[in-house]
């Protein structure tokens, strides 16, 4: 086995939309990036994705998939919902010491730091949190399915339901549900079938065209995004958060509701300090700095 320098270590951001790998070995680092990793929605794509990473990475700085015994890893992934389901990813990782999270706590720890605040996580799917003197404190994350509300597979499927409501009659057109219909062919059948089989990255591909649309003046769009930010309005407001603490929007569907929630008087928005990258290379390191941690 080879010798590594120190610190060795390796930090995975697993989100619905793309997993991005960093390996530190003492001064060098080696990045790869590779598809989603959400071990809700499809646990086996995600391990697939996890372990063809690692080797990625190993051969990028010329080891063997066994020297990585070692070496810490952090893993903050989607989908990830309790300790037994963690659980049965990190057993299939090549480090005896991993610890796998919800991909939240990474980007909390990205956009943070140890500074007290909130963070709105609004990406392929959504979560809610704050940390501070008293805690950590998570809300939302619930998958699709069930909630991830103002995320991007939400605002994606919001948009499909609305196109077939305004093809049943009951809902008035607009300039995006037209296009979206159009998209299909005019067709239900071809959305029901999409759906039939559709992930949240799927969803969420519509959401730029749902933010775009709402800037343009587009109803529909704007009322999407609307309802999306009551929900961040109302689930911050459970957190406790105030309106003059610190708040991060991160993913790549957050930032977008800055505006709705300036309204609302949340106005103390500041940039993350860093990306969930950021974040679970932090938690790696301390993993490293507490060796009897599980």
């Amino acid at each position: 086995m080879t010798r590594l320098p120190q610190p060795s270590l390796i930090a995975i951001d697993g989100g619905g939309t793309a997993c991005r790998f960093l390996l530190v070995l003492g001064e060098r680092r080696f990045r790869h990036d590779e598809g989603a990793a959400n071990v809700h929605s499809a646990p086996q794509a995600a391990l697939d994705t996890l372990l063809r990473g690692l080797r990625a990475l190993t051969e990028a700085a010329g080891l063997t998939f066994e020297d990585l015994a070692g070496v810490p890893i952090y893993a903050g992934l989607a989908g990830v919902a309790d300790a037994a389901g963690a659980a049965r990813i990190a057993r299939h990782l090549p480090s005896r010491r991993v610890r796998v999270e919800n991909d939240s706590r990474a980007a909390v720890a990205g956009a943070l730091g140890d500074a007290p605040g909130c963070v709105a996580g609004i990406g392929t799917g959504s979560y809610l949190a704050r940390q501070g003197p008293g805690g950590f404190r998570l809300i939302g994350g619930h998958g699709l399915l069930l909630g991830d509300e103002a995320s991007g597979g939400w605002l994606g499927l919001r948009l499909l339901r609305q196109v077939l409501l305004a093809a049943d009659g009951l809902a008035p057109q607009s300039d995006l549900s037209r296009a979206c219909f159009a998209e299909f062919g005019d067709d239900p059948v071809r959305i029901m079938a999409f759906a039939a089989g559709a992930t949240p990255g799927d969803y969420g591909r519509w959401a730029p065209r749902v933010v775009a649309a709402a800037k343009a003046g587009d109803a529909l769009a704007a009322a999407l995004m609307r309802e999306g930010a009551d929900y961040l309005i109302a689930g911050l407001a459970a957190l406790g958060c105030s309106e003059d603490e610190p708040l991060c929007l991160t993913g790549g569907v957050g930032p977008c509701y800055a505006p709705y929630l300036a309204k609302a008087g949340l106005g103390n928005i500041i940039a993350p300090r860093g990306s969930a990258l950021d974040g679970a290379l932090l938690l790696a390191q301390r993993m490293t700095e507490a060796p009897h941690e599980p």
